[in-house]
């Protein structure tokens, strides 16, 4: 295991030729837009922050590569984001990559971007940028932050995990998943911006084609809304959405939710599900029908228990007890 060094991109490529397993890449300073192709080293290769803060990228790209981990790194675009007819990510691996992993960094939309809550339209329009998307399997994308992007973190690769992560202030989904046996744990999103026609979600899984089998959702806390009350942009958010269908073997649990919308948590056409432990409640304190827990056209064994939501639409085939209203004394 050997430790080598880049303060280039130029040096990245020829360390990353001259690696070997478990090896470690250190990097410093300015990297810009970086491209990597069919890098694919056995065992594993890691590209780290020398120390916090000390290697800033406007994006990485990956294609055909496998058995790499990005840590530490900081990523922001420093000119806006040219318009484009699909969404744009600081970092994007395509679905010919595999084990892909990616932690302990942070997305900002723009190099200020804690000061997200007083940008402009205009602002976020022409910063318009995701965080990471994952295409490929055994994808991983752990406690890692972004601050004032369009979509937050998303995996479309099967065996995926998006884990412990923030998003703070976004106006695509928070988090996506759009392929087989992903796990979503311990995720926190909050402060949704509305600045396009898209409809915000905490957390939304589909699969453009086809059975979506396979997903665990557990631990997460989905707020929409902790900053500024007077922004003109807040977005009504919806909190867990599986809106299409079909589904199978899901599992949600232990999530906390605070929305205005009616879809607290909306589940559709799922075969196999457990719905347990989930706090769904208004994020404006006011009480009455919304928003709900929403269950309907699933089939097999539907069990949906021990929640909190201000109310319920269930199927009459769910197993069902323990249901109550929302205990507004807890924070979230």
């Amino acid at each position: 295991m050997a430790t080598l060094k880049a303060k280039n991109p130029k040096e990245l490529q020829q360390a990353l030729r001259n690696s070997g397993a478990r090896d470690t890449i250190l990097v410093t300073g300015e990297f810009g837009a970086v491209g990597l192709k069919g890098v694919r080293p056995e065992g594993g290769v890691t590209i780290r922050a020398a120390k916090p803060g000390a290697a800033h990228f406007e994006s990485i790209v990956l294609s055909n590569c496998a058995n790499l981990t990005f840590e530490g790194l900081r990523f922001w675009p420093n000119a806006p984001i040219p318009p484009s007819r699909g969404n744009r990510y600081l970092i994007t691996a395509y679905p010919n990559t595999s084990a892909i992993e990616v932690a302990n960094c942070i997305f900002r939309g723009r190099v200020d971007s804690d000061d997200f809550s007083t940008w402009s339209l205009t602002d976020w329009r022409q910063f318009k940028v995701g965080a990471v998307l994952l295409r490929g399997p055994r994808s991983v994308i752990r406690n890692c932050a972004a601050v004032g992007v369009y979509f937050g973190f998303g995996v479309s690769g099967r065996s995926s995990e998006i884990f412990e992560n923030r998003v703070f202030g976004f106006s695509g989904d928070g988090l996506r998943v759009t392929e087989d046996n992903c796990v979503v744990i311990g995720n926190r999103v909050t402060d949704a911006m509305q600045i396009d026609r898209n409809h915000s979600d905490g957390l939304q899984a589909f699969k453009p084609k086809g059975l979506l089998n396979g997903l665990v959702v557990k631990d997460n806390v989905l707020i929409e809304w902790t900053v500024r009350p007077d922004n003109p942009l807040r977005a009504k958010m919806q909190g867990i959405g599986l809106h299409n269908g079909p589904y199978a073997n899901v599992v949600m649990r232990d999530n906390s939710i605070a929305c205005s919308t009616p879809n607290g948590i909306r589940l559709n056409a799922v075969r196999g599900l457990e719905v347990t432990g989930n706090r769904v409640r208004n994020v404006d304190g006011k009480r009455g029908k919304h928003p709900w827990i929403w269950v309907q056209r699933c089939s097999g064994r539907v069990v949906v228990t021990d929640n909190e939501a201000e109310n319920f639409n269930l199927q009459r085939e769910a197993v069902v007890g323990g249901n109550s209203e929302p205990n507004y004394a807890v924070s979230y």
